[in-house]
């Protein structure tokens, strides 16, 4: 990863929801073209951390920059531009069309003019195999095409980061592999990612990291072979033993 320029510092990162610590003082560092995988039993603020990111959730305190910028209040809907962010159960706007829901965003931030929108989404429905549905409603989709959809959604804005927060764990098995197939694509095509997930093999085939947290604290991180062939702390080792 020598002479890449760095997309993403998080410094010092903390998150509580009352008396609730979920994030401990989380640093990291995600440079351009890594593909990040966040791993971590239930309840360890893996959600959360991808939420502070883009400032779905406001962070406690600490600092994220984005290309040198630090995110604040001020600028965070222009820094979303940015942070593409793809949702465990879609949040598509129901009342709204999926050519809607693509173009929404591009036009409320006067990005694109309706026809350049327009045109852009279809071309991104072409490519999932979804051209029929532009005029669909959320409703009358399935699981899988919600989510791919909403994949695209995020790409409409050609984003820097794309942060996936558990992208499939709402999905059937066949959805899932038809969802894990559209993000191996912008894998290949050498964007940068961030996912929390709980497919293991996806894990091991799609990341260029692995990070792992427990109780709010990165633990451990490391290449995919370093983390699941040669687990540095006994709690790396306690966890794999239980899902592998």
């Amino acid at each position: 990863m020598e002479n890449k320029d760095t997309d993403l510092i998080v410094k010092n990162l903390r998150k509580s929801f009352g008396k609730n610590k979920v994030l401990n003082g989380i640093n990291f560092e995600l440079k351009e073209g890594e593909r990040v995988v966040i791993l971590g039993p239930s309840g360890s603020g893996k959600s959360t951390f991808l939420r502070c990111i883009n400032w779905m959730e406001v962070p406690t305190s600490g600092e994220i920059y984005l290309d040198g910028v630090l995110i604040t209040e001020k600028n965070i809907r222009k820094m979303r531009r940015n942070l593409g962010m793809v949702f465990q159960h879609f949040n598509l706007i129901s009342n709204m069309t999926v050519m809607e829901n693509l173009t929404l965003a591009p036009l409320k931030l006067k990005l694109m003019k309706r026809d350049e929108a327009e045109k852009r989404a279809m071309e991104l429905l072409k490519h999932i195999g979804l051209p029929g549905k532009a005029n669909a409603y959320p409703a009358s989709l399935s699981g899988g095409q919600k989510q791919r959809v909403a994949i695209i959604r995020a790409m409409m804005l050609n984003p820097e980061v794309l942060l996936f927060d558990e992208p499939t764990s709402a999905l059937d098995p066949e959805s899932i592999e038809d969802v894990l197939s559209l993000i191996r694509e912008l894998a290949d095509r050498g964007m940068t990612i961030m996912i929390v997930t709980h497919e293991m093999s996806f894990a091991k085939e799609i990341a260029t990291r692995i990070v792992f947290i427990d109780k709010g604290r990165i633990i451990e991180e490391g290449t995919p072979e370093e983390f699941f062939s040669h687990p540095k702390t006994p709690r790396v080792q306690e966890f794999l033993k239980k899902i592998l």
